[in-house]
């Protein structure tokens, strides 16, 4: 009857895990760790009980992770600066070899730097932001 408690002591800490985390880090030990219990219920050796805990654990991580992690982030809504990317601005200064532009962004003045070196965009093209880097607008001219 002991291991029944320390399975259910598994779950709980890995359902606290999740709860901290919320990062799809724990919750395939949850399933294992249940499994596990109910085994140690019907009094199977623990062997049987660590292998199949294990077992299961690594098929739901293996085979269920990638696609529940796919399924959340398509519900990701852009907020604050990550909500600039893919957007198109008006550069203020130019960029040139080496020296980066700026981008005002509601008031706020960004620098701005293309990808590839010695790459000039003049001030008062029209630039879209394909990412950004660190406090660095990732920037490439934009299509008309």
């Amino acid at each position: 009857m002991t291991w029944v408690y320390i399975w259910l002591a598994v779950v709980a800490l890995s359902i606290i895990i999740e709860f901290v985390t919320a990062d799809l880090v724990s919750v395939w030990f949850i399933a294992g760790g249940l499994a596990a219990m109910i085994l140690a219920l019907f009094k199977v050796d623990l062997i049987w009980q660590l292998l199949v805990f294990i077992a299961l654990s690594v098929l739901l991580l293996a085979t269920c992770r990638r696609p529940i992690t796919k399924l959340i982030g398509k519900n990701k809504i852009s907020t604050n600066a990550d909500s600039v990317v893919g957007r198109e601005f008006i550069l203020l200064t130019p960029i040139s070899f080496n020296v980066a532009g700026s981008v005002k962004i509601n008031d706020v003045v960004w620098t701005a730097d293309t990808e590839e070196d010695g790459v000039t965009i003049a001030a008062g093209e029209r630039v879209k932001v394909v990412e950004i880097r660190g406090n660095k607008l990732i920037v490439e001219k934009a299509d008309k």
